[in-house]
């Protein structure tokens, strides 16, 4: 047991300090992040069309710092690259703009679904982002992500993808994520190319 404890912390103190974890520019052409990997059908479990100007205030990004700090960094500043809104708050960060503007007294957490409808009631529309990275055995992870509407908890937009890290994790876990997630924002996700595991190959959903 120890062995299998030892072996997990090696892998992830070298992922950590993996190079291949840097911002990179979104492709001129594309207008996308670089990757060879495309998602399949059946990891979207939502995707719902809405009107992203409605949303534009801010984005808060919760869970991203809960596996690793590296990855975390790498998780908030690519949705800051990919843009979309005008701003964006990490937790600790949400909690100095509620003390800033003196929402303490109607807003006491942010660390719940009801806390963040009350702080929507109070400063308007923003979206939700989550996200959660696990080590699954061996070589595998998931990224499990999801964007939420705070006003009613609704998950507008939902992927749960799998890779396996053998020089990195962005280009095959991360990058076709958020390549997905940059149609959603434009609302061009149901002509996104997606592999159909049943035909094995790629298919307009």
């Amino acid at each position: 047991m120890k062995i299998k404890y030892l072996l997990i912390g090696i892998t992830f103190i070298g992922l950590s300090c993996s190079p291949t974890l840097k911002i990179k520019p979104l492709n001129e052409k594309t207008g996308k992040l670089p990757t060879d990997t495309r998602l399949t059908k059946n990891e979207i479990d939502a995707d719902k069309p809405i009107d992203i100007n409605k949303y534009k205030q801010f984005l808060f990004i919760s869970g991203s710092r809960t596996s690793s700090g590296r990855y975390g960094d790498y998780i908030v500043e690519t949705l800051k690259e990919i843009g979309g809104f005008e701003k964006y708050y990490t937790q600790p960060e949400l909690e100095q703009f509620v003390i800033q503007n003196n929402l303490t007294d109607k807003v006491t957490s942010i660390s719940d679904r009801i806390g963040l409808l009350k702080l929507q009631q109070q400063v308007g529309n923003f979206l939700l982002c989550e996200t959660r990275l696990e080590y699954l055995g061996a070589y595998e992870y998931s990224f499990d992500f999801k964007i939420i509407d705070p006003s009613n908890s609704e998950i507008l937009l939902e992927i749960r993808h799998k890779a396996f890290n053998w020089s990195g994790l962005d280009r095959p876990l991360f990058n076709p994520v958020f390549n997905y997630y940059i149609d959603w924002l434009k609302g061009e996700t149901k002509q996104a190319d997606v592999i159909n595991p049943a035909m094995g190959n790629s298919k307009r959903i």
